[in-house]
């Protein structure tokens, strides 16, 4: 772990944003050398009000699969609209509730998948529930913008929380990444 990493993982701030999660590519991941992706359901590859992927984002999904990445969905969402969003996508939700903010769930990923924190990379719409905590046990993190303005009513704790500390942070250009992956030596 470098040093601005270190720094960086005591906070909730992301290593990249990004508009969509359609944004992040296998040639990316590649540079990276991650192997799993955790990915929030609600808001970052569905819609929080509906049931099912968009084309797009199930397109997107299955390309990262066929680049042999794993995959775990890690959501406190329903469990009705899980097992949706796992019969249509083929991939798996982590095994039991994550709780998140708390980093059981974030483990229990990493353990299913059998990889180090710096291997896998968090993709989450928000910075509390998803950023923060994967930040703090090491693992990648892409927050991307909300699909929708519709959210599960619990999560307007976790709203105020991130626009009380202004930790909502603009992606960059033309969805380009912050800034480049360090050197792995």
């Amino acid at each position: 772990m470098t040093a601005e990493r270190v720094q960086k993982s005591l906070g909730p701030r992301p290593d990249y944003t990004l508009d969509t999660i359609t944004q992040i590519t296998t040639g990316w991941l590649r540079h990276m050398q991650i192997r799993g992706l955790l990915l929030d359901i609600d808001n970052t590859i569905t819609r929080w009000e509906e049931d099912h992927v968009p084309d797009s984002e199930l397109s997107w999904l299955h390309a990262m699969s066929d680049a042999s990445l794993q995959i775990r969905f890690i959501s406190n969402g329903l469990d009705r609209k899980v097992r949706r969003v796992e019969a249509q996508t083929g991939l798996t939700h982590i095994a039991g509730r994550p709780l998140k903010p708390l980093p059981t769930g974030f483990r229990r990923g990493l353990e299913e998948m059998e990889l180090e924190p710096q291997e896998a990379l968090m993709v989450g719409d928000s910075a509390v529930t998803d950023i923060a905590i994967a930040n703090r046990i090491g693992i990648w993190t892409v927050l991307v913008e909300p699909m929708s303005s519709v959210h599960f009513p619990g999560s307007k704790f976790w709203q105020v929380i991130e626009r009380a500390f202004s930790l909502r942070f603009p992606a960059t250009p033309e969805g380009e990444m912050r800034r480049q992956p360090p050197s792995r030596r």
